[in-house]
């Protein structure tokens, strides 16, 4: 593995498909991923908050409505792909809420089980229904955005912390029963990172002292290229921040 070697210049005419694509590292990933040429479906519950992407990039953004939340939802995001493209090349798993911070004594049960859906059980379903486009490519990819509490489960974090540690299991059994269709699996632990998601945990911290989404993109892009031959492991996107000239 060697990033500092991909030239970002060939990374470029995949189909990627980019959750929570409106704010924060869903956008960082998206607006870099359409600047280099690839096309890009972005998804957001409100389709209004995607508008500054696609004025930016009318001829390769295609806005399209997720609500994770809902299987439904999903089931109409499967069909509106099918309709518009044969193949998808990267899924990017971005978007997600944070719950409740709280210890598990004290948790609220309805708080927990709308996390566990959106974060465990829907993208499951949703990775599920993307599969079939995926298989289609020549070189796919799976990215699953996790969280240092995905890696290693904190107190007070709750569903969040565990809905991450059960996607971190997901990409590893995926990577394994996907090894013979030349798609790869893996996560990305942004790490702190400037996000709005990030302020609602640590109100107090100083966002200025952290990375930016835009910071932390090497790793994503090297895992969308051809380059990427990497599977069923855990990167932290700390560890790549400067490694790319983009």
């Amino acid at each position: 593995m060697n990033i500092e070697k991909l030239d970002t210049q060939y990374l470029k005419s995949k189909t990627i498909l980019v959750t929570g694509a409106s704010r924060g590292i869903g956008h960082a990933i998206s607006e870099k991923l359409l600047d280099l040429g690839n096309i890009v479906i972005g998804t957001s519950r409100d389709i209004e908050s995607l508008e500054s992407l696609s004025k930016k990039f009318q001829r390769n953004f295609y806005p399209m409505i997720l609500n994770l939340e809902s299987s439904q939802s999903i089931n109409e995001l499967s069909s509106n792909i099918n309709n518009q493209f044969e193949t998808i090349d990267v899924l990017v798993c971005n978007a997600g809420v944070l719950g409740e911070l709280s210890t598990l004594e004290n948790y609220n049960y309805d708080v927990w089980c709308d996390t566990i859906d959106i974060n465990l059980n829907n993208q499951f379903f949703l990775i599920q229904k993307i599969l079939p486009n995926i298989k289609k490519s020549k070189k796919g990819s799976v990215i699953i955005v996790s969280s240092s509490v995905g890696q290693s489960p904190r107190e007070s974090w709750g569903a969040y912390s565990v809905s991450k540690y059960a996607m971190e299991g997901i990409s590893t059994i995926l990577s394994k029963e996907l090894k013979d269709d030349n798609i790869i699996v893996n996560t990305v632990n942004p790490g702190g990172t400037a996000t709005k998601m990030r302020k609602l945990a640590m109100p107090n911290e100083d966002q200025s002292k952290i990375p930016k989404p835009s910071d932390i993109l090497p790793i994503f892009l090297y895992l969308c290229s051809n380059d990427a031959h990497e599977s069923g492991q855990s990167f932290n996107a700390r560890d790549y921040i400067g490694l790319l000239n983009f």
